[in-house]
């Protein structure tokens, strides 16, 4: 979300949880028409062209709607602004037919040209819109996007009427609606393309169920969208995104009931009551987490040598279960019937040490410094890393350590030797790992790029079944053996949340929730008040089966 990530060297591990970004849940106010959700402080971005942080993701699913959304327990494409669609006998032709009711928060209509004119501004390279890769399927945008032409009319996506949109695709796509349902492909009114930095104002035009109405610097409230086409169906009244970046604020405010949502990130594990700990929410997650190069200059544009560093690493220790729920040597979480790929399992320093004297640099003379870049107190796994060359080879490592709020700035200055990431998919296909690394992708922080994967990722748009499988994971071994990113473990995520009073919110391999779904149930709230205290825990669900 998915496409969501967050970054760290390390995962934390609290009373033998990972802990994971997020958010909150808390006691509501307003006769529990008020859902609060408690998100450590950051720089939210409500522009749907550029969010890609788990966080951003999340809370735009309230303000903006595509075509299609998310079911909120499935995950399949379900309509929104669309009612409808047909797809053409050879699946590369969708019609998609506009609500008539369908409107922005101003009352506006929303119009199929809307809809054009926000994809365009998505494929446009002067916009360098991070989700842009994910529109290559249809016919003409890849070469639009890379600026290999400058005519829009060369794209796929055609506005029939004012409620009719038209989009034709390359090739067909089984996975094309579920990557409609980000919230990056939305419309956007006409009154914010000349408005710079709209989406830090209050009171911006949007087509979700809620808008922005009030904020400060420790909350944001969003209300209701009388407008929305599905209004009656939103049971809630408003959200309040509550800002701290203290953990023991946070923790404190989520014994007392104030929080209706987070995840144990924001909090401090030790200081969460009882009660609090038992709505701890746990699933596994359709996502990885894993050490990446950058690729782009010598010499470590080669891939003999970053899989001869790669080799050197201490993987069992990296791996460890003390520190990882799900250790892995694979990018793409486990699927059905997907091919068992090979990557870079376990050390090997002779080998290592070998594919480096043959690319010239014998135990490592004359590489330039390595630049590990993690963010502050993460120094676990980039002690290991150090430790390993260090021992092994005559290269000076250098660490340099970012605040975590300017981490997402540093990763994408690229002038650094290796980082981290943590990946979650936005949509339940192995394209949501892959397609972000072909060349020219605003979501490749490696700046990989390689002619062979590029053709085995468009050769896999072609087939169906296995065989597409097989070329995606042909794909995935090459960037795996070519040490671009090096998987250290797949993920859960822990969520705070009381099951038995919020209804419409389900653990799911995305972890995406959207919000419109969500509903307070008022007896078990006004039970919380008349007690007096903190409301009773509910138990822990069970994991749900792994996808992201």
């Amino acid at each position: 979300m998915r496409n969501r990530k967050t970054i760290g060297i390390v995962l934390l591990v609290l009373a033998g949880c990972v802990a994971w970004p997020g958010f909150i849940i808390a006691q509501n106010d307003d006769q529990g028409k008020t859902f609060v959700i408690g998100l450590s402080d950051q720089d939210l971005t409500f522009n749907p062209l550029h969010a890609h942080t788990s966080t951003d993701v999340q809370i735009l699913t309230a303000l903006f709607e595509g075509l299609v959304s998310y079911h909120p327990f499935t995950l399949e494409a379900v309509p929104a602004a669309a009612a409808s669609w047909d797809v053409s006998d050879d699946k590369t032709v969708y019609t998609f037919h506009l609500r008539d009711n369908a409107r922005y928060s101003n009352g506006d209509p929303i119009t199929a040209n809307q809809f054009r004119d926000a994809f365009l501004q998505v494929l446009n390279p002067k916009e360098a819109a991070e989700y842009a890769v994910y529109l290559d399927v249809i016919k003409g945008a890849a070469a639009y996007r890379q600026g290999k032409t400058k005519d829009p009319s060369t794209v796929g996506i055609r506005a029939v009427s004012d409620t009719t949109l038209e989009i034709t695709l390359e090739k067909p796509a089984g996975h094309f609606l579920k990557v409609l349902c980000l919230c990056n492909f939305v419309p956007l009114h006409p009154s914010l393309r000349n408005s710079p930095d709209w989406d830090r104002k209050t009171g911006f035009v949007a087509n979700g169920p809620f808008q922005v109405s009030k904020r400060d610097k420790n909350e944001i409230l969003l209300t209701k969208n009388k407008y929305y086409w599905d209004a009656d169906s939103v049971k809630i009244d408003s959200i309040r995104l509550r800002l701290a970046d203290d953990p023991k604020v946070m923790s404190q405010e989520v014994n007392a009931g104030k929080i209706n949502w987070t995840t144990l990130q924001a909090c401090n594990y030790s200081l969460l009551n009882a009660q609090a700990r038992e709505k701890i929410v746990p699933n596994t997650m359709f996502a990885t987490s894993f050490l990446f190069f950058i690729c782009d200059k010598k010499p470590y544009s080669d891939p003999a040598v970053r899989r001869g560093l790669a080799l050197i690493l201490p993987w069992k220790d990296i791996r460890s279960r003390q520190y990882s729920l799900y250790p892995t040597s694979r990018l793409i979480p486990q699927i059905p019937k997907y091919p068992d790929v090979k990557g870079i399992a376990e050390q090997n320093v002779s080998e290592g040490l070998a594919l480096l004297e043959k690319a010239g640099y014998p135990k490592g003379k004359g590489l330039p410094p390595v630049s590990i870049l993690i963010s502050k107190g993460n120094t676990l796994f980039a002690d290991m890393i150090a430790k390993a060359w260090k021992e092994n080879l005559q290269v000076e490592v250098k660490f340099e350590e970012i605040d975590g709020k300017d981490f997402f700035t540093a990763i994408g200055r690229h002038d650094y030797t290796l980082s981290s990431y943590t990946w979650i998919a936005d949509f339940a296909d192995p394209l949501a790992f892959l397609q972000m690394w072909t060349t020219g992708s605003k979501l490749n922080e490696a700046l990989y790029a390689n002619p062979a994967y590029d053709a085995l990722l468009g050769e896999s748009l072609s087939a169906t079944g296995l065989d597409r499988y097989k070329k995606l994971a042909q794909a995935e071994e090459l960037l795996l053996n070519e040490a671009v990113v090096l998987p250290i473990d797949h993920i859960a995520a822990f969520n705070l949340i009381d099951s038995e009073s919020i209804a419409g919110w389900y653990p799911n391999p995305l972890d995406i929730h959207p919000l419109k779904y969500i509903e307070i149930k008022k007896e078990r709230l006004n039970k919380w008040i008349v007690r007096g205290g903190v409301p009773p825990a509910a138990g822990l669900q069970a994991d749900t089966p792994r996808s992201e």
